[in-house]
C-alpha cells in the first residue's frame, strides 16, 4: 500500500502525501532513515527522496524496530513509520508510555 500512495500536490484529486515543509526537515527525515539502517531496522520500502522538484519523501516502513532505536524514540514527523511488535496490550501500553514525546504515547 505504501508503493501505491500517490504522492504530489495535496491540492490535487487523489494525492495521499504532499512534500515536507522545506529542504532543512527534509535533510532531518532522511537523517533518521539512515539511523534506522545504521541502528539494524530493515527498511520495508521507501527510504529515498523522490526525484522531483520538491521535498517529496517516499513513504517508508522499518519492520525489526526495537525500543532502544532513535526511529522508535523520537518524533520523525515525516513519511516514516517504524513497527514494533508485541505479545500484550499491557506491553504494548507500557511502550507507548515509556517516551517523552506525547504524540508516540498517544498513538
Amino acid at each position: 500500500m505504501a508503493r501505491e500512495r500517490k504522492i504530489g500536490d495535496p491540492y490535487e484529486e487523489g494525492v495521499a502525501a504532499g512534500p515536507v515543509i522545506n529542504n532543512s526537515q527534509m535533510e532531518r527525515i532522511l537523517g533518521y532513515i539512515q539511523s534506522g539502517k545504521d541502528q539494524g531496522a530493515t527498511l520495508e520500502v521507501g527510504g529515498e527522496r523522490l526525484d522531483r522538484k520538491g521535498y517529496f519523501i517516499q513513504p517508508t516502513i522499518f519492520s525489526g524496530v526495537t525500543d532502544e532505536m532513535k526511529i522508535s524514540q523520537e518524533e520523525i514527523f515525516g513519511p516514516v513509520m517504524s513497527v514494533l511488535k508485541f505479545s500484550t496490550v499491557e506491553e504494548a501500553i507500557k511502550r507507548a508510555n515509556d517516551s517523552i514525546y506525547g504524540l508516540a504515547g498517544g498513538v
